[in-house]
């Protein structure tokens, strides 16, 4: 792209979703960073009271203090990480989806293209199979594209199964992300799950970034080698 002095300027291919993929990062951690001081002044504030009592003992603190600390472990937390996979989720489907439109404009070729290989597919193994045998663009190794999987099935299981990973379609892919120590837990009795929703730690939300940018960044280096002259 030229300016109105005839330079060129370079706009990277994946511009917007980088910017997108940037918005994540800055919203995870302060949004995390809020949570925690939330829990720190809810929690002074139950301990001022709890020693404010005369006599408190054991049975005080879990009416004044433990409700709290349940308050935070039990829903606020779980609510938090819960929502920014799906949000996450959205992001890589926004913007994978746009790149695809983009690509498939400057190919002139099919625009919903997309659409018609998800039928009976996830996302993710539709725009697999989009880059690899429609676009012809190799950037992601099966390894990653597994991480992307991976990834899927746990917002599939938090929208799906109220994040109860045994409930879901794949309960396999969840359970191999616990096995990575990625910071996603099962609650488990003898090695078996019993049942009850996952928990997911903020360095899960971190990693699933960090997976979404390398995908983007990935993309949008092998989109400019193949379509510069286009782009």
């Amino acid at each position: 792209m030229a300016d109105a002095d005839g330079f060129n300027i370079h706009i990277p291919f994946n511009v917007y979703s980088a910017s997108a993929i940037t918005c994540a990062k800055n919203y995870v951690s302060l949004i995390e960073a809020q949570l925690s001081q939330a829990y720190t002044d809810e929690r002074f504030s139950a301990l001022e009271q709890y020693r404010c009592l005369p006599d408190a003992d054991e049975a005080d603190y879990e009416v004044y203090v433990r409700p709290v600390e349940r308050m935070f472990d039990e829903d606020f937390r779980p609510i938090l990480r819960f929502t920014t996979v799906v949000y996450l989720y959205l992001v890589f489907e926004t913007y994978v989806s746009r790149h695809i439109a983009k690509i498939q404009r400057l190919r002139t070729a099919e625009s919903d293209i997309l659409k018609r290989l998800k039928k009976n597919r996830g996302l993710v193994e539709a725009t697999q199979i989009y880059f690899k045998n429609e676009a012809d663009l190799s950037f992601f190794t099966d390894a990653q594209w597994q991480q992307l999987r991976e990834i899927e099935q746990v917002r599939n299981c938090i929208v799906h199964a109220a994040g109860i990973a045994r409930d879901s379609r794949h309960p396999e892919l969840i359970y191999n992300l616990e096995r990575r120590l990625v910071g996603l837990e099962i609650d488990r009795y003898r090695g078996k799950d019993i049942g009850a929703p996952m928990t997911l730690h903020q360095r899960f939300s971190e990693y699933c970034i960090s997976i979404l940018e390398n995908f983007f960044n990935a993309l949008g280096e092998a989109a400019e080698r193949t379509f510069d002259s286009k782009t």
